[in-house]
C-alpha cells in the first residue's frame, strides 16, 4: 500500500512540475512575441510641415489697465459759498466753460475801497504834480533852492507809485472776484460733483472731476523680440472678453451705435520706449484706444485680445502641435522615423497658428495627434495633414 502511495505522489510531483515548466515556456514565448511585436509595431499618427505664413498675431493680456490724459479735477482758486450750479453730472463742458458759482462777500467791499484808495491817490498825484511843476519853473529862474525842488520831485513820483498800487490792489480784487466763477479747465464730460449748493469751500478744493475719455491709454511690458514687430502708429484691433467692458464706474455717457460688450475698438501703438532702434530686452509700450462710442473709463479690464490689422510673414506651425502649456516644446518626426520632443521659442499667435522664433526649421515634420504617454524614439507612421 505504500508502495503505491510513494509512486502516486512521485507521479502528482512530476505532473506539477511539468506543468510548470511548460507555463514558464509559454510565458517567456508569449513575452518575446510581444516584445518582437512592440519592436514591429508603428504607432499611427498626423503631422504637419513647419512652413512660412502670413499671420496675424493675437496677443493676449490677461489685465488691462485703462487710463485718461484728460482727466482732471475742477479745483476752486477762491474761497467762497456755492450759489450757483452751470452743469449737472455726464453735462459736455468746454474749456472755459463755467461749473460753478462762488460769492464771497468780503471781496465786493474790498473793491470799494481800493476804488476809494484810487479816488485819494489821484487827489493827491494831481497835487503833487502841480507842485512839481510850479518848483520846476522856480527852478529854472533860480528862486527855489534845489532841495525844496528835489523834495517836490520825490513827492511827485511817491504819489504816481501810489496810485499804481492802488490800482494793481483792484485789478487783483477784480481777479479774485472773476475766479469766483469756477471753469472747466479742459473739454469733457463732467463724471462727478464733490459739492452742493450752498457748501463753503476753501481755496484749493477741488469741486468736480472732469474727464474725456474719447480717446483711452494702457501700457504693457514687451520683450524685444515682439517689440520688433510692433511700428509707431500700427493700427490693431481690440476686444474686451465678457460684461467687464461696459460697466461703468463714472457713468459716462454712451454714444450712438455702440456694441456693447461686442464692440471691436480701433488702437494703435502710441509709442514705444526706449526705441527699437536702442538695445534693451524689455519695452514699454503704450496703445491708444479709440473710444469714440464711449464703452470704456479708466480701470481694469480683464482679458482683452489684439489683433493687428497687417500680417507678418513668419515660420509657424499649427497651435496643436505644442504640447505644453509653456508652449515650449513639440513633438516632431525624426529621420529614422521615430518621435522625437524638441523644445522651442515660441511668439505670437493667431488662434491657429504660432510663430516658432527658434527650435525648428523650415521643412521639419510636427506631430499634431495628442502625443501624451508615448516614449520619445517610438516608431511612428505619419499622415500628411493637408492644409
Amino acid at each position: 500500500m505504500k508502495a503505491y502511495f510513494a509512486v502516486g505522489a512521485a507521479l502528482i510531483a512530476i505532473l506539477i512540475a511539468t506543468l510548470l515548466g511548460y507555463g514558464v515556456y509559454l510565458n517567456q514565448r508569449g513575452e518575446h512575441h510581444i516584445a518582437e511585436r512592440m519592436e514591429n509595431m508603428r504607432v499611427p499618427l498626423t503631422g504637419v510641415t513647419v512652413r512660412y505664413r502670413e499671420l496675424f498675431p493675437v496677443r493676449e493680456m490677461d489685465l488691462v489697465n485703462l487710463y485718461s490724459d484728460e482727466m482732471t479735477d475742477v479745483v476752486v482758486l477762491e474761497s467762497g459759498r456755492i450759489t450757483e450750479a452751470f452743469v449737472e453730472k455726464n453735462s459736455h463742458v468746454l474749456p472755459g466753460q463755467p461749473i460753478l458759482m462762488l460769492v464771497n462777500e468780503d471781496i465786493p467791499l474790498k473793491i470799494r475801497q481800493a476804488d476809494s484808495d484810487i479816488l485819494e491817490a489821484e487827489a493827491q498825484l494831481i497835487k503833487a504834480e502841480n507842485s512839481y511843476k510850479r518848483y520846476a519853473q522856480l527852478m529854472e529862474w533860480s528862486a527855489v533852492s534845489a532841495e525844496k525842488y528835489d523834495e517836490a520831485e520825490a513827492t511827485y513820483k511817491a504819489s504816481m507809485a501810489r496810485l499804481e498800487n492802488c490800482r494793481a490792489q483792484r485789478e487783483q480784487l477784480l481777479v479774485r472776484q472773476d475766479r469766483l466763477t469756477v471753469t472747466s479747465p479742459i473739454e469733457g464730460e463732467v463724471l462727478m460733483l464733490y459739492k452742493k449748493l450752498g457748501a463753503y469751500v476753501t481755496a484749493g478744493t477741488a469741486v468736480a472731476l472732469v474727464g474725456d475719455f474719447k480717446r483711452m491709454l494702457f501700457t504693457a511690458p514687451v520683450e524685444d523680440r515682439s517689440a520688433q514687430h510692433m511700428d509707431a502708429n500700427r493700427e490693431l484691433d481690440i476686444t474686451f472678453e465678457g460684461s467687464a467692458a461696459v460697466q461703468k464706474s463714472y457713468g459716462a455717457q454712451y454714444a450712438p451705435g455702440n456694441l456693447g460688450e461686442h464692440q471691436v475698438f480701433h488702437a494703435r501703438v502710441a509709442k514705444i520706449s526706449p526705441p527699437v532702434d536702442e538695445p534693451a530686452d524689455v519695452r514699454q509700450v503704450v496703445w491708444e484706444i479709440d473710444n469714440s462710442v464711449g464703452i470704456l473709463e479708466p480701470g481694469v479690464y480683464p482679458h482683452a485680445l489684439l489683433r493687428p490689422k497687417l500680417s507678418r510673414r513668419c515660420l509657424t506651425v499649427p497651435l496643436e502641435a505644442v504640447t505644453n502649456s509653456s508652449k515650449n516644446e513639440v513633438a516632431v518626426l525624426s529621420a529614422d522615423g521615430t518621435l522625437q520632443r524638441r523644445g522651442v521659442v515660441t511668439g505670437a499667435n493667431d488662434g491657429h497658428f504660432i510663430e516658432i522664433i527658434r527650435g525648428l526649421e523650415e521643412g521639419d515634420v510636427v506631430l499634431i495627434s495628442d502625443t501624451e504617454g508615448l516614449k520619445e524614439g517610438i516608431a511612428v507612421d505619419v499622415k500628411m495633414e493637408e492644409e
